[in-house]
């Protein structure tokens, strides 16, 4: 299903972009780090777009804030 968030045809290839919006997704795997140093591991994520990006980009990757942010919060 397209989002509107979704402004290309397929998802970017590089783990440290969100596969929803092609940003900047700050994933501290991404850049290295341990996984319990990112963001959305405090974070609550809106269940529709982590669904989203998983059937895009498959269930390990990262999304970002902008994206993750629960319906409610936009």
């Amino acid at each position: 299903m397209p989002n509107s968030r979704t402004s290309h045809t397929g998802p970017p290839s590089s783990t440290a972009q969100c596969p929803l919006c092609g940003q900047n997704n700050q994933c501290a795997v991404a850049a290295g780090s341990a996984p319990s140093n990112c963001w959305c591991m405090t974070a609550t994520l809106d269940t529709a777009a982590k669904q989203q990006a998983a059937s895009l980009a498959g269930p390990q990757r990262c999304i970002c804030a902008a994206c993750g942010r629960p319906s409610d919060d936009k």
